[in-house]
């Protein structure tokens, strides 16, 4: 009787050891740190890839003036919010209006042409920027990519 009772004293021990050892250290079963991993980057609303980082780059230099600093517009009466004409709740601009007007602008509405100073690649990183910014994953302020944290880090 007594071997019964240490035996299963001996399992509720080892159990309650994994299980603490669980919580303390989530990262040290399969496939947690994938999901550890995940969790942390979609917490840096900041983090982006290199594109949309340019995006934002090429936003900064030719954009903000009218359509406002982080695509929130609201400076030039006459420049749409962005983020609104991208979005499937909004005006749903597609890819390639968004293209056209940015290279040839609308002169009626004071939209300048932009295709002399910015050519059909720079165009799509500032569609990227704006559309993340539209659907809301990407948050105001400045963004930095993978390479900026391992430059602060060094």
């Amino acid at each position: 009787m007594r071997n019964k009772h240490v035996v299963r004293g001996a399992v509720v021990g080892s159990w309650l050891a994994v299980a603490a050892s669980v919580m303390w250290a989530p990262h040290l079963l399969p496939g947690s740190v994938t999901a550890a991993a995940i969790r942390d980057t979609s917490r840096d609303s900041l983090l982006v890839p290199e594109s949309i980082y340019q995006g934002w780059k090429w936003w900064h230099v030719y954009c903000y003036r009218c359509h406002g600093e982080d695509a929130i517009g609201g400076i030039n009466p006459a420049a749409p919010d962005l983020r609104w004409a991208l979005s499937p709740s909004g005006a749903n601009f597609p890819r390639d209006s968004f293209v056209n007007t940015a290279l040839n602008g609308r002169a009626a509405k004071g939209m300048p042409s932009w295709k002399v100073l910015l050519d059909t690649s720079a165009i799509a990183e500032l569609y990227l920027y704006v559309k993340a910014r539209s659907d809301g994953w990407l948050k105001p302020g400045r963004p930095h990519r993978a390479s900026d944290l391992q430059t602060k880090s060094q």
